[in-house]
Order: structure tokens, then C-alpha cells, then sequence
């Protein structure tokens, strides 16, 4: 099975599952737990877990905070090459879910109760690359008031879990791909179903641009990136348009709605716009990364020869060029801290 990039119409599709709604009275409260993948991830409970490569293929290594340890192998990566490699811990089931970059592909696959599930192809393959994928386990729970049978106000809880995933896709050279976003819903019992909602091609939300003759050799640039807004608490996902020469930032927004079959409640995914940045070309782009904070606050930055440049960036453009001069006061390292400690 592979899932190949999908263009406007399964963005419309992902749109319309979530005007599948009926009248909820009033929404008292929100809330949500937000973790974001990498290489390892430490529980609530204390349990460490890390993934790497070793000759045997993809290896979890759990510690747990009783002091004892676990090892699981991924299956079916056995001599392979694998990068970008994320792993998450669902707190509810204890599912693990793991995607990676294997070749061209980006594949996903499932632990649950010492059962693996893939892996799967999510993007790539036959004459697609797909590449830079990132993964966040996100907690929706919301409490609806409506009224009962009784004509009583009750209060019910709405409660989901995602997996939100991103990567680049393209055909021939990195420049001329696009960022990918996919929700992936993980019931209680940490069944993940990656066929519920259809990749979205981000730069294909806006209806509009820039005039822009287009970014080229900017792959750093191409690795849309997941975090959560610390203002408002939601998930984000940033992505470059090399085409448009802009940097959009859309909400993950989990609204509750009423499924059409189950008549059960539910959040289904929206995605809505929260920014589009315009993009210097002139500035080195090709030696460029960018980092996403507080407020949305952009900050891109590069090596220049005794120093580290940067920008700050919002919906009216970047300012103008900044350097912090490294030497023996200040390292490379501690001046890269400094230029990302801006977007907090």
C-alpha cells in the first residue's frame, strides 16, 4: 500500500468531514496534552524511550522507571537506510507508533500489546520522493453541555487522540516539492487509522501568492515543522511555498462534531490558516533555518563568516538583517541559542 500526494479535492473532502456537525448548546472546556516526537520521548510516568538504527534494523529501547528495560524491533527494516526518525507513547493505550524516512518513502508503523501493525507506506514511491517527516501525539478533550431527556443541562465529555504528521513530497528535486499534512486518529485501544482522512498538499489551502520567480536549493527550508503554540495551546504546522516565496503557519483545530453514522461525538480536524509570511529571496535561503515560537514569531537565521545573521519575520515582511559576531566570548553554538531563544 502507498499513499501518494493528494491535491485539492481530498483537501475539500477533509474539509467537509467537518461540517458533519450538529448544535452542541455551549463549549465549557478545552483542554489537551501535546507531545512532540523525535528520536526519544519520555512518558509522564517516568518510562524513557529511544529509537535508533542498529544492524538488525530500527530498535525501541524502553526504560522504564521501575529500572527495568524492554527492546522491540521494528519489522521489515532490516538492512535498510532509515533517517528522520520519530517515536511517540500514546499515555492512554501505551501504544508506541513510529514513523521514519526508508529511501524515498516515509513509513509508519504501530506497537500495541506486543502486536506490530506495518509497517505502511504513508508518501512516496513510484516516482515520488517523500522526505523530512515529523509526528506530534496530541490529546483533544473538550466538555459539552446540552440538554438531556429531562430537560436537564448534563455535561459530556469529547475526548480524541491524533497523531498529526508532515513531510515533503516531490518529483524530481527537492525544490520542486511541497509540504504534507496527514491526521492520523489513535482510538483508546491505540488503534491508529491512517486511512481515515486523506495528505493534504498545504500550499493548495490559500487561494492566492506573491509575485515570485520561486525559491530554489533551499532544502533546509523543506522540512515542514509541528510544534504547539504556547499562547493559544494548539498544534501548528509550519511550511515553506518554494512556488510562492511564503512561509504559512495553519492551526490544527479539533472541532466536536456529531458522526453521521454512529450519531457518537467526535473532533474532527480542521485545518485553518494562521499566517502567511513573505519570503526575502534575496536573503541565503540555501544556508537558511528557520525557527517557529511564541505568538507565532518567526526567526531566520544563517552562518555568515565571523557571525551568525538572522531576520525576525511576520505577515508584513522580515526586518532588516541582524548578526551576532561569534569569538572567544561567544561560541557558534551559544549564538545559535541566543538567535532561537527570539521566537519564545
Amino acid at each position: 500500500y502507498k499513499r501518494q500526494p493528494h491535491h485539492r479535492g481530498e483537501l475539500e473532502r477533509l474539509i467537509m468531514r467537518g461540517l458533519k456537525t450538529a448544535l452542541i448548546a455551549a463549549v465549557m472546556v478545552a483542554v489537551a496534552a501535546f507531545a512532540a516526537a523525535g528520536d526519544m520521548t519520555l512518558t509522564r510516568h517516568g518510562d524513557l524511550y529511544r529509537i535508533a538504527a542498529a544492524d538488525d534494523g530500527l530498535v525501541i529501547t524502553a526504560t522504564l522507571a521501575d529500572d527495568t528495560t524492554a527492546e522491540y524491533l521494528v519489522p521489515g527494516t532490516a538492512g535498510t537506510a532509515t533517517s528522520a526518525l520519530n517515536l511517540a507513547v500514546d499515555p492512554i493505550s501505551n501504544g508506541i507508533f513510529v514513523i521514519w524516512q526508508q529511501d524515498d518513502t516515509v513509513k509508519f508503523a504501530s506497537l500495541v500489546e506486543d502486536t506490530w501493525s506495518g509497517p505502511m507506506d504513508l508518501a512516496g514511491g513510484d516516482g515520488f520522493h517523500a522526505a523530512n517527516p515529523q509526528m506530534v501525539l496530541f490529546r483533544a478533550v473538550d466538555i459539552v453541555e446540552e440538554e438531556g431527556d429531562d430537560e436537564e443541562i448534563v455535561e459530556i465529555e469529547v475526548a480524541s487522540t491524533f497523531l498529526h504528521v508532515s513531510w515533503w513530497s516531490y518529483t524530481e528535486t527537492i525544490g520542486d516539492g511541497d509540504a504534507y499534512y496527514l491526521p492520523i486518529p489513535v482510538t483508546d485501544e491505540g488503534i491508529a487509522d491512517a486511512d481515515a482522512y486523506d495528505a493534504v498538499m498545504l500550499s493548495e489551502i490559500l487561494p492566492y501568492g506573491i509575485p515570485c520567480e520561486g525559491i530554489e536549493d533551499a532544502a533546509a527550508l523543506a522540512t515542514p515543522k509541528l510544534f504547539s503554540d504556547p499562547q493559544s495551546g494548539f498544534p501548528h504546522v509550519f511550511a515553506s511555498d518554494f512556488k510562492e516565496c511564503l512561509f504559512n503557519i495553519f492551526q490544527i483545530g479539533h472541532d466536536v462534531s456529531i458522526d453521521p453514522e454512529t450519531e457518537r461525538r467526535r473532533h474532527t480536524i480542521i485545518l485553518r490558516h494562521g499566517s502567511a509570511i513573505p519570503v526575502n529571496t534575496d536573503l541565503p535561503l540555501d544556508a537558511s533555518m528557520v525557527e517557529v515560537g511564541h505568538g507565532l514569531k518567526l526567526v531566520m537565521y544563517w552562518d555568515a563568516e565571523n557571525s551568525v545573521d538572522y531576520v525576525t519575520l511576520d505577515d508584513e515582511g522580515s526586518s532588516d538583517v541582524m548578526s551576532l559576531p561569534i569569538g572567544e566570548d561567544l561560541s557558534h553554538e551559544q549564538a545559535v541559542e541566543l538567535v532561537e531563544s527570539l521566537a519564545q
